[in-house]
């Protein structure tokens, strides 16, 4: 697993935030390895791992039909689809602790486990993952990795399948405890306009967010909320696994951003936000908050004059 190397982000982050990386005691890194997981399954400290696969935008894909013709072995499946706030039309918004615990009961996921989720893109490699690590620590379960590179990774590298349905006959004893620190709401990120508390940083394309590309929902258009900054997500990825650290700390240099300064991360739909707060916390600040209703939320329900580059066509 990468570690955040001292020396090397040195000249990328501000001298006063250095001490800070040596004295996490965390570990600042919540990926794990093809090879490490293969040798976790063939030991007594197995992990619960799960495949959360969604499609991307504009995919049909039937994730959970593709779970059962082929997953690592001993996985389960999350259908994040199912696994969330239903009274809502923005698809993934956070359940309720009762919802999640009701999702996670099947899976074998004790207290005491270390559970791993990957997902099975073809395209980019990994997409929906660092979505099901956030909804984890929301719900105040820490010990949970996202395999680096996916399924995608792990079949080229000729490792063990297996097909068919996986339940688990063992209930979950975690009780999911939410953590609203993790999550800003509208009302949150609008105060923040004017009290600049923290910076808020987008996920989506460059396009999206200066209101030149679409958004996927039609009903939606594209634009940024004011203040923000832009980091698209697959700017975290190389050859379809995660950056080391220091090729991360200038992806956030390049976009203006320090990790270490209070930043909250936001998207279109509150999916691919999680890749900025798993890639900070890869770089040492371990509590990024999402705005869990994204631009979806802000574009339906934010007033006009605080939707910035919106196209008036």
């Amino acid at each position: 697993m990468h570690r955040v190397s001292v020396l090397g982000v040195k000249s990328l982050i501000s001298q006063s935030r250095m001490a800070y990386y040596a004295t996490v005691s965390r570990p600042t890194t919540h990926l794990m390895t093809t090879e490490k997981l293969a040798s976790l399954l063939d030991s007594d400290a197995r992990p619960v791992v799960i495949d959360a696969s969604i499609p991307m935008p504009g995919e049909t894909r039937d994730c959970k039909a593709e779970f059962k013709e082929k997953h690592i072995p001993g996985a389960k499946f999350l259908d994040l689809k199912e696994c969330c706030e239903k009274n809502t039309s923005n698809a993934y918004m956070l359940p309720t602790p009762d919802r999640f615990q009701e999702c996670i009961d099947g899976l074998g996921v004790l207290s005491s486990s270390k559970v791993v989720v990957y997902d099975a893109n073809q395209k980019v490699g990994m997409f929906s993952s660092p979505r099901a690590w956030y909804m984890f620590k929301v719900f105040g379960f820490h010990e949970v990795f996202v395999l680096d590179g996916g399924l995608k990774k792990w079949v080229a590298e000729g490792r063990p399948i297996e097909s068919g349905d996986v339940t688990s006959k063992v209930l979950s004893d975690f009780k999911p405890v939410y953590n609203g620190n993790l999550v800003k709401s509208l009302d949150q990120i609008k105060t923040n306009i004017t009290d600049k508390n923290f910076l808020l940083v987008d996920a989506r394309s460059e396009g999206r967010f200066k209101g030149v590309a679409p958004e996927p929902r039609k009903d939606i258009k594209p634009g940024h909320i004011p203040d923000s900054k832009c980091m698209f997500w697959t700017k975290f990825l190389e050859g379809g696994h995660f950056k080391s650290p220091e090729q991360l700390a200038l992806v956030y240099k390049e976009a203006g951003v320090d990790p270490m300064a209070p930043h909250v991360a936001t998207c279109g739909s509150g999916v691919t936000a999680c890749f900025i707060a798993l890639s900070s916390y890869m770089l040492g600040n371990l509590d990024v908050p999402v705005y869990d209703g994204a631009w979806f939320d802000w574009y339906q329900h934010a007033p006009d004059d605080l939707k910035v580059d919106v196209p008036s066509e």
